[in-house]
Formats: C-alpha cells, sequence, structure tokens
C-alpha cells in the first residue's frame, strides 16, 4: 500500500506541474519584442524600404558629399572637448 501511495503522489504532483504549464499567455508574452518593432518603426525615415529596399531608395546621394560628412564626423565627433568645469553636489539636504 505504501508504493501506491507513492505513485499516486507522484502522478499528483506531475499533474500539477503540467497544469502550471498550460493555459493562455501572459500580456507581457502576448506584447512581447513589441516596443522594439514601435521603436524601429518611429526611427525609420521611411518605413516602406525595409521591407522592400530597392535602388530608388538609395538615388539622390552625392558621394563626395557623404565622405565630407563621414570626414567631418571621424574627426570632429570622435573627439568631444574636455568638460573644465567642476559637478559640485550637495547630498546634506538629502531626503
Amino acid at each position: 500500500m505504501d508504493a501506491n501511495k507513492k505513485v499516486f503522489a507522484a502522478f499528483g504532483v506531475a499533474a500539477l506541474m503540467l497544469a502550471g504549464c498550460s493555459g493562455e499567455p501572459t500580456q507581457t508574452q502576448t506584447n512581447f519584442g513589441a516596443s522594439v518593432r514601435q521603436m524601429v518603426e518611429a526611427q525609420t525615415a521611411n518605413p516602406s524600404t525595409i521591407a522592400s529596399p530597392s535602388a530608388e531608395s538609395m538615388q539622390g546621394t552625392d558621394g563626395k558629399r557623404i565622405e565630407a560628412v563621414l570626414d567631418a564626423y571621424r574627426t570632429d565627433v570622435a573627439k568631444p572637448e574636455a568638460v573644465n568645469e567642476s559637478v559640485n553636489i550637495n547630498l546634506d539636504n538629502a531626503r
């Protein structure tokens, strides 16, 4: 009889574990990745080119102008100016 109780208990625990895995997806699981997709869509200048990029979307750009922009970016943006002012934070009145 003791063995039957152990087998019955094991089946009961297995049934409870399987019941915990079933069910509808939560709201978080349903919308997983939606915020990233929305952000990418908001940052895309022409969303129609994502699905089907074409040569037409690349026209209207001068190569020399783009090269000048990249050179300016590499020389100016890559070397930011140093901050000469110190920052003081007063924590005496913090709550």
